[in-house]
C-alpha cells in the first residue's frame, strides 16, 4: 500500500485491482468522480485505445493545468449528459458512451506523454516500468517470456525483474501472467460467440489445455467453469 497526496487539478484513473481508502482531506475539498461497471470495463478492454490505460496502474494520478482540467470537465459534462439521456433520444448510447470515454482516456494519455517523457521527473525504473506496461498491451498475445521485455529495455533478464518488482511488488513474470489472465477473462465473459479454444489461440497459446492450465492456476477456476459463473 502506498500513500499518495492529491492536490488541486489532479485526476486519477483507478483500475480494476486498485484500491483506494481516504486517509484525511482538507476542509474545501472537492472531488468528481466517475465510476464504470464491470461490463462496461470490459467492453472498453475490447477497444484499440485502452492499452494507454495501463500506464496508470503504478502511477494513477495525472496533474492538469487550469486549461486542461477545464476542457476536462468539459468532457465530463458531454459523458454525464450521454448517460443521463434515455436510449429513445440517443439509441446508440452505449457506443456514444465507450467513444467519449477513449476521448477523455486520450486527453489524459496525452498529459502523461509529457510527464513519461521528462526525464528530470522520472527516474529510470520508473520508465522502464512504463515502457513495459506499453510493451505488454501490445504483445501479450504473442510475447509472455520476460526475457523479451528485458531485452527491450536493453537489461539482464535477473535486473529487468528487480525493477519490476521494486515497482509493483511482484516479478515481472508474475505481472505477465496476471495481465494474460485479465485480458482472458475480459474475452471469455464478454465474447461468449468465442469458444474457449478461439480464446487460447487470440491469447497466444499454441494449444487450448495449455491455456486451460494456466488460466486454472491463476484463477482457480477452468475457463469453462469461470464462463458459466462457478
Amino acid at each position: 500500500m502506498r500513500e499518495k497526496v492529491f492536490l488541486p487539478n489532479d485526476v486519477s484513473v483507478v483500475l480494476p485491482d486498485h484500491i483506494i481508502r481516504p486517509i484525511e482531506k482538507s476542509p474545501d475539498y472537492n472531488i468528481t468522480i466517475i465510476m464504470h461497471s464491470v461490463a462496461f470495463v470490459q467492453k472498453m478492454n475490447q477497444r484499440r485505445l485502452t492499452h494507454n490505460r495501463n500506464k496508470f496502474h503504478k502511477f494513477p494520478a495525472c496533474r492538469l493545468t487550469d486549461e486542461e482540467l477545464a476542457n476536462y470537465m468539459k468532457a465530463v459534462a458531454v459523458l454525464e449528459h450521454i448517460s443521463d439521456s434515455p436510449v429513445t433520444r440517443y439509441p446508440n448510447r452505449l457506443e456514444m458512451l465507450l467513444a467519449q470515454t477513449d476521448i477523455m482516456t486520450e486527453m489524459l494519455d496525452a498529459c502523461r506523454r509529457e510527464m513519461d517523457g521528462d526525464a528530470k521527473k522520472q527516474s529510470r525504473n520508473q520508465m522502464v516500468f512504463s515502457d513495459f506496461c506499453n510493451l505488454l498491451a501490445q504483445h501479450y498475445r504473442d510475447r509472455h517470456e520476460v526475457a523479451f521485455y528485458a531485452d527491450k529495455a536493453h537489461l539482464t533478464t535477473r535486473h529487468f525483474s528487480v525493477i519490476i518488482k521494486d515497482n509493483v511488488g511482484m516479478s515481472a513474470n508474475d505481472y505477465i501472467e496476471q495481465y494474460i489472465v485479465t485480458q482472458a477473462k475480459n474475452l471469455i465473459a464478454s465474447r461468449p460467440d468465442l469458444s474457449i479454444k478461439q480464446i487460447s489461440n487470440i491469447m497466444g497459446f499454441a494449444e487450448s489445455p495449455s491455456f486451460c492450465r494456466f488460466f486454472k492456476r491463476k484463477a482457480g477456476l477452468t475457463p469453462q467453469q469461470y464462463r458459466k459463473g462457478d
